[in-house]
């Protein structure tokens, strides 16, 4: 398959998964915020370490635009600031990729807030897909 064609069929499972996120919001009663009032969120140490893993693959991400978008991505549904992303080697960054996939998997599970636990669940599973399609380290 043409290399065209699946980043036109991953943009638009991007914009799928977006669509559903602000679909499943709609409704009568208003979603939960991911980050509460200072002091009553048993999740914000963890979103913190979230915020501070990703923002750290995210800076070595430069020479893949994909994955930079990405990362803005998640950094932005958790109410962050991307950084300045330079290039690592393509070796680094598969490495820091596959550490955060990992590390965004246990997060989730250690979440205690549902929305919290399906949003960190659905960053691993898109960061998963991101490393599938990164070119192998030889090329």
């Amino acid at each position: 398959m043409p290399a065209a064609s699946r980043l036109s069929r991953r943009a638009a499972l991007a914009v799928g998964a977006g669509g559903l996120l602000g679909v499943s919001g709609c409704g009568q009663d208003a979603p939960a915020p991911l980050r509460p009032a200072a002091g009553g969120d048993p999740d914000e140490a963890l979103v913190d370490e979230v915020v501070a893993r990703i923002t750290a693959t995210a800076a070595k991400s430069g020479r893949v635009p994909q994955l930079t978008a990405m990362h803005a991505a998640h950094l932005a549904a958790l109410e962050a600031e991307a950084p300045v992303a330079a290039a690592a080697s393509r070796r680094q960054l598969r490495r820091a990729e596959r550490d955060l996939q990992e590390f965004l998997e246990d997060a989730a599970v250690r979440a205690e807030s549902g929305p919290l636990a399906r949003l960190l669940a659905s960053m691993s599973a898109s960061v998963s897909q991101h490393l599938a399609a990164l070119p192998s380290e030889a090329t």
